[in-house]
């Protein structure tokens, strides 16, 4: 049931890690991301 076939890494998770210490993402606030590779969707 995995959309990639595969568990994710935690490298996986390096992009959305950047994003939040990121000086642009200063403005978000009360934000959800679901980092599960779309399985929610």
């Amino acid at each position: 049931m995995l959309p990639r076939w595969r568990v994710g890494k935690p490298g996986d998770l390096d992009g959305l890690l950047l994003l939040f210490a990121a000086d642009e993402s200063q403005f978000m606030n009360g934000s959800v991301i679901s980092a599960d590779d779309g399985f929610s969707l």
